[in-house]
């Protein structure tokens, strides 16, 4: 467990996962998410992952689906009640008993579409990662960190994120920086550096290759912007990661 704490990780599925003990922090798409028991946490697919926090005493169930419905697009924390936590819990037994069993696939994807309409319901009922009245500031500033966490399709730059926004390049920054504490580029930045860390730990690309991939013109340029971020270069932080 000590090697996931801090490793981010890029998941193509979505994931739903039950907090039975303990307390964990999950940066989904550099957003932090804190969860206690009672919790459960919908992670969508195509999602960057980072645990930055994991209790001694933590147990969680998890299960994983590769498309989920409408209406969980974004990351979703649910507190829910004992009744509704009882539920979710013999779902995910049922299921889990279920996949290891001689049961027909068709068993199984109803058993999924039933646990997916139950966690719809609850969201509907219970949403704690949203507001309900939420100032145009905030509104804003999450628009800015969904658009952040679809960051393989604009480019770099405070401009690309204003005009995808439909607001001026002045505005958003200036928001983002109320909101955040932090300006629009350190947002980037770090989203550029998880995604190299990514491809550095979970992929066999040459530092040139990774360099092309996320835009920059040279090895040298990603390898100057690297150290600057991290602290170490690239080669230094692949191999830190091969022998954790």
């Amino acid at each position: 467990a000590a090697d996931l704490i801090h490793t981010p990780q890029y998941i193509e599925v979505g994931r739903i996962l039950l907090v039975t003990r303990g307390r964990a922090v999950h940066e989904i798409n550099l957003v932090p998410f804190e969860t206690f028991p009672g919790n459960v946490l919908i992670i969508p697919q195509n999602t960057y992952i980072r645990l930055s926090y994991l209790s001694e005493d933590y147990e969680g169930q998890m299960i994983t689906f590769s498309q989920l419905p409408t209406g969980f697009e974004k990351c979703t924390r649910l507190n829910l009640g004992s009744e509704d936590f009882r539920r979710m819990q013999s779902y995910i037994n049922l299921l889990w008993d279920t996949v290891h069993s001689a049961y027909e696939r068709k068993c199984i994807e109803h058993l999924q579409t039933a646990l997916m309409y139950d966690l719809k319901h609850m969201a509907s009922q219970n949403r704690t990662d949203t507001t309900t009245h939420a100032s145009r500031g905030q509104q804003l500033f999450q628009q800015f960190l969904d658009a952040l966490g679809r960051a393989d399709s604009l480019p770099r730059s405070v401009k690309a994120y204003s005009d995808e926004l439909c607001v001026t390049p002045n505005h958003l920054s200036a928001v983002v920086k109320q909101q955040s504490g932090r300006s629009v580029m350190d947002w980037l930045n770090a989203q550029q550096i998880l995604r190299a860390q990514v491809l550095l730990r979970h992929s066999d690309l040459q530092i040139g290759e990774i360099a092309d991939r996320l835009g920059f013109q040279s090895a040298t340029f990603f390898s100057r912007f690297f150290k600057r971020e991290t602290g170490m270069t690239p080669k230094e932080y692949r191999a830190g990661s091969l022998t954790a």
